[in-house]
């Protein structure tokens, strides 16, 4: 008898150590916003460029998100830049892709590769920066309304060539552009910067000429120089590191240009009257912290304009001596909220 009690008390005791252990598995969640996150519980996002740190503009403004999200919340950032070797682009989405749980693309040249790279890691998340992919549910695209940021850079323009209190020295107003290349998204600042120099000055002449590349100052300097022989006297630069070239331009002959992406007056505040901005390191930190929130809608495509903080005219820090007047920057903003409320429609390229 007593040996049968102590085989129906050791069974007990079994099956009691089985059921605590099941109830410690907890089931996995079904949540689609969760991300993998490691050992620390920090997120791990990779920044791929097409090109390389160091343009002060575009590929630099997207670092300063990643490494405002770092400071801000948390994560684990790494950059991989490409330097423009395309045999890298596909390495360089693959080694993030497998380090990180969110891949932060930035360049028109991963456009093709993105959509299958994405397709061989559909537990990861893509953010796309300036451009838009469809019909991929693990890419999801951030598109600037460059356009409405151009048109106040096009009005700016307008309103400064030939103006007596800058410089005035050609009778014949005309205002030009330097594009890196004739890409849907360059085209899209083009038309922005001719609507908004003919809002002001239905006269005035738009002349563009595209480098045909984004990393090449001589290309830059050689173009810009070209368009001031024409008679232009301020340039718009929308070339990336091409654009420095522009600047170097403008301060070998005395004229003016005008800036992309971030505020590059300090690059030379003697030449560079003002900056078109993009937010391009708001946009990153955003969707980063939507992903951590469980906000993020994955697939979608997020605009940034006006409205949404996405693109402006800077114009230097407070200690730099302004080149364009009080009132010109005065009736810039009166433009932007024209844009804001619908009373100007800008028109697009892309």
């Amino acid at each position: 008898m007593n040996k049968k009690l102590m085989s129906i008390l050791s069974m007990l005791l079994i099956l009691s150590m089985v059921f605590v252990g099941c109830a410690k598995k907890e089931a996995p969640s079904t949540d689609s916003t969760d991300v993998p996150k490691d050992a620390k519980g920090e997120l791990k996002v990779s920044l791929v460029v097409a090109g390389g740190l160091g343009d002060r503009s575009f590929y630099d403004s997207s670092n300063a998100g990643l490494e405002m999200a770092k400071e801000k919340l948390g994560i684990e950032g790494k950059v991989l830049e490409c330097k423009n070797d395309p045999s890298l682009y596909g390495d360089q989405l693959i080694q993030a892709s497998n380090i990180s749980d969110v891949v932060v693309v930035v360049g028109f040249e991963f456009y093709d590769v993105i959509k299958e790279v994405a397709q061989e890691f559909p537990d990861k998340k893509y953010i796309y920066i300036d451009n838009t992919v469809e019909g991929v549910d693990n890419i999801t695209c951030i598109d600037y309304m460059e356009n409405e940021g151009s048109f106040l850079a096009g009005a700016l323009a307008a309103m400064a060539t030939n103006d007596t209190n800058i410089k005035g020295m050609n009778e014949e107003a005309k205002v030009g552009m330097v594009g890196g290349m004739d890409i849907p998204v360059v085209r899209n600042f083009q038309v922005g910067y001719e609507a908004g120099a003919k809002y002001v000055n239905p006269d005035v002449k738009v002349e563009t000429i595209f480098a045909g590349d984004f990393e090449d100052p001589a290309k830059g300097k050689e173009s810009a120089l070209a368009l001031y022989a024409k008679g232009v006297d301020i340039v718009f630069q929308v070339a990336g590191k091409t654009g420095e070239g522009v600047f170097e331009a403008a301060k070998d002959v005395n004229q003016y240009a005008i800036g992309v992406d971030t505020d590059q007056r300090f690059i030379n505040p003697d030449a560079i009257v003002a900056s078109m901005t993009k937010g391009i390191a708001l946009s990153i930190y955003e969707s980063i912290d939507r992903i951590q929130k469980g906000e993020f809608k994955s697939g979608s495509i997020y605009k940034y304009g006006i409205n949404e903080n996405g693109v402006d005219v800077a114009f230097g820090t407070e200690d730099m001596k302004q080149i364009v007047t009080e009132d010109m920057i005065k009736k810039v903003n009166e433009i932007k909220e024209k844009i804001k409320t619908g009373e100007i429609t800008v028109p697009e390229a892309k």
